[in-house]
This record gives C-alpha cells, structure tokens and sequence, in this order.
C-alpha cells in the first residue's frame, strides 16, 4: 500500500508559456453595403488557456465634411462586444465598445489605446481615427480581458479552451448609426475585425497545478436617469466585485457639471464610499496618473498594491454575503428630456466556477 501522500505538484505559473496567435482570419464585416449594425461571430481556437483577447477593428469612415467625434467617440463604433462560455451559458463579457475603453484604461497605470489625455502618441498602426472631410481609415484596437489581469494575476480566471465540452464564442456588433460616434458621417465601409488571443499552454495535469476554478467577468448595465437627485444601480448578487466604471450622459452628453456625489451602500443603510464628486475625480486621477475622462467616474476596489487590477483583496467586496450593494450617484441638474440621460456602469466579478480543465473551485 502507498503511503497516502500525495504528489507534490509544480506550480503552474513557472510550467506554462504564454503564446499569441490569431484566431481564423480578418473577418470582413458588412451588411447592405456598410458595415452599420453588422456583426462579426467567432468561435476560438481550441487550444491553451484564455487570458486576454487584441481586437482590431479598422474601416474607411467616409464624412461629408469635417468631422467631430460623437459624445462617445470613435470607440462606440462597436457597439457590443460579447463573449460566451458554453458551459452553463455563462457571459463572460458583455460590454459596449466605448465601455470597454474605459475598462482597458483601469488595466495599467497611465496607459491608453489612445495615448491617454495626450500624454504619449500611439503608433499609428495600433490607433487611428482622423475626421477629415471625405475617405478616413480608422484602426481602433480593444483589449478583451478574460482573467483577471496579464500578470501577477493571470492564472485567476483563466478560461480552457481546449476541454472538448467548452466552446468560446465571441460576438462583436458595430453601432446602427454612423451619427452616434462622428458627425457627418455618410458610410463605413471596407470594415474587418480580427482577433488575436493571449493564452497559455496547458501542462500536465499530474505533475502541475491547474489554475483555480474561477472566472471573471466583465458586464455592463445601463439604465435611465429619471429626475434630479439620487439614482440607484443596484449590483448583482453574484461573486466578488472588483472593479466599477461608470459614464453618466445627461441630455445625451457625457457630464461632469450637475454630478455632485457618489457613494457605495451597502444593505441600504450601510454607507461604504461616500465621496464629493470632485473627491472621486482626484481620487480616479490618484489612481491612474491621469485624469479621468468627462463623464467617467471609477471605482476601483482591486488597488491594494501600487499598481491598478492587481495585487490582493484588501478591498474588494463579496457581494453574495450582502443583501444589497448599492452605487449611488446624485444629480442636481443638466437633465435633458426623458430618454436623454443615462447611467451606465460596468462591472468586472470573479466568481468561483469549475468548468472542465480548471483545478478546483476555491
């Protein structure tokens, strides 16, 4: 008989090895001679362990003349962007285009796909979006996050792609209007999308220890602001939340003007964050190295370290140990008419969750 103990298992972080490659090919995306409200649908290579997913998207954005960007910008181009595990037809991520910029700016410090607030200039092969009167080509770059950052964290919701039950599915949908990112806008043509997954090999199960049973999840939800005051978005019970970006459009514009405080309640009574507008810009800014843009306001729980999204859980918040999480912010004016002001706010989870190829859930 054996003596009972079990294998010591190498950790997984020194016996797997990250690889890049693109998944199928550029897919050409048009409908009705324009790429508008047109979608792009992938199913992800069967292989390795998913941390992060490249997007670009790039076409010829033809104007009647000069241009100014929508209230949203260039990134609203996408409208959303979707991606779907099988197993339990959980979403993974479900987020708007312009959201999603604001998420990848939380990734690392003073960092943009754009050059955040001008403080460097992006290759001109990795962003474009120029105005000029006539044939524009615009390269618009998303970086999709499926774990829970691309370091010291990049076991932690790790998606196996190549378990024969699990099938990934990534949907990308363009906006149905040219006039919602860019003024005088008349076509958006010759459009592609293509995808370039960050993943890791998958090592010997008997000999390495597989990444936790756990996912995380990006997701964003939007919802009308009615009357001056406070308004209440009320957070899903579900896993551990990390991360808050929020955009507040009043009169169909992204304000600062009119936003006079914020707080984070919790079982209605229990005040966690209460914060001056002002105080949460300079907080966001504090965070980031940079400012935050007009319209954004962030909350971010998982920076108990020195850098954004990473370190431990000092101050993240299990929801599930709640009966209500409540992210409140309070408006005194700038309401335009009904159907015109918005609150939307993206969330990113970790939840516990095992799937086939994960190691057990914590």
């Amino acid at each position: 008989m054996g003596n009972g103990n079990a294998p010591q298992l190498l950790p997984f972080r020194r016996n797997t090895r990250q690889r890049i490659r693109q998944t199928g090919v550029t897919q050409s995306v048009a409908g009705g001679g324009s790429a508008l409200a047109a979608t792009a649908n992938y199913q992800l290579d069967r292989v390795g362990l998913l941390n992060y997913i490249i997007m670009f998207v790039r076409g010829t954005v033809t104007l009647s003349g000069a241009g100014a960007f929508a209230t949203l910008g260039p990134w609203s181009v996408v409208d959303r962007v979707r991606v779907d595990l099988n197993l339990g037809n959980m979403n993974l991520v479900d987020i708007s285009g312009y959201q999603l910029y604001q998420m990848n700016k939380m990734l690392f410090r003073g960092w943009s796909a754009d050059g955040i607030s001008g403080l460097f200039t992006p290759n001109t092969t990795t962003f474009a979006a120029p105005v000029a009167m006539g044939a524009n080509t615009w390269i618009i770059p998303y970086i999709i996050p499926i774990s829970a950052n691309p370091g010291s964290q990049f076991d932690t919701g790790l998606v196996s792609l190549q378990a024969p039950e699990v099938q990934v599915n990534v949907q990308v949908r363009f906006n149905s209007a040219g006039a919602n990112f860019v003024t005088n806008f008349t076509s958006l043509t010759v459009t592609t999308v293509e995808l370039h997954p960050v993943y890791f090999e998958y090592p010997d199960p008997q000999s390495v220890m597989l990444p936790p049973g756990q996912v995380v999840r990006t997701v964003e939800f939007s919802q009308p602001i009615a009357a001056t005051g406070d308004t209440f978005y009320t957070i899903d019970r579900q896993g551990t939340l990390l991360q808050l970006s929020s955009t507040i459009l009043l009169n169909n514009t992204r304000a600062d003007a009119g936003v006079d405080a914020w707080r984070l309640v919790a079982n209605i009574n229990d005040t966690i964050y209460q914060m001056p507008a002002p105080v949460l810009k300079f907080k966001n800014q504090f965070d980031q190295s940079a400012p935050a843009d007009t319209g954004v306001w962030n909350l971010d729980l998982w920076h108990a370290g020195e850098n954004p999204s990473s370190y431990d859980d000092r101050d993240v918040i299990d929801t599930e140990v709640l009966t209500t999480l409540q992210w409140v912010p309070s408006i005194s004016s700038g309401l335009g008419a009904a159907g015109t002001n918005f609150f939307n706010t993206a969330r990113r989870i970790l939840v516990n969750f095992a799937p086939p190829g994960y190691g057990p859930a914590l």
